[in-house]
């Protein structure tokens, strides 16, 4: 991505954070160039953002009762598929990554908000770092992906919810996501902890 964040470029943000930023992924950047920061390809095994979050107290926290998928500790997954059609879907996987979240942010383009995306840096204890973009798509889904940083440690939360959304709802929930993530990454061997 290489223009301005704008609302048509948050769902491929999602898109590239549930398919490119995963642990279990063994593919490489096509043409990595020089002003871009590599991402490791070898994680840790038995390592799930799922192992430090609730599954109930996601699904209090959206509102909603989620599937839940975890993977297995060769391929690990955390998914949370809404039981009810029209309820908001959420993913969290991770990266071990070098740098920092600006230069993540970067790579993906310069970030500016538009009509329907807002960046904020939220506070969250124990995290070194956190980004979060919300938006709406053309669709009118809410698109809200949320990056936290424990050390090398990227763990990112995609959360989508179709029309009509509850967007404080949603951000809360990402909120305690992220919240969770992090308390559970502060002492981990992948955060240098």
């Amino acid at each position: 991505m290489r223009r301005s964040l704008v609302p048509a470029v948050v769902p491929a943000v999602v898109a590239a954070c549930l398919l490119g930023l995963t642990a279990c992924s063994d593919d490489e950047p096509d043409e990595p160039t020089a002003s871009r920061t590599p991402l490791p390809t070898d994680a840790p095994d038995l390592w799930n953002p799922c192992d430090g979050l609730d599954a109930s107290a996601v699904s209090q926290a959206f509102g909603t009762t989620f599937d839940t998928r975890t993977g297995t500790p060769e391929a690990p997954l955390c998914s949370f598929t809404p039981q009810a059609e029209g309820d908001p879907a959420l993913d969290v996987n991770y990266q071990l990554y070098p740098g920092t979240l600006d230069d993540l942010m970067e790579s993906f383009g310069v970030l500016t908000e538009g009509a329907t995306t807002k960046v904020t840096t939220p506070k969250v204890p124990q995290a070194d770092d956190v980004r979060m973009i919300v938006d709406v798509t053309d669709d009118d889904t809410l698109a809200v992906t949320a990056f936290v940083q424990n050390g090398d440690l990227v763990q990112v939360v995609n959360a989508l919810d179709p029309t009509p959304f509850k967007r404080d709802r949603v951000v809360r929930g990402v909120r305690s996501v992220i919240t969770a993530l992090a308390t559970h990454a502060a002492n981990s061997d992948l955060a240098g902890g």
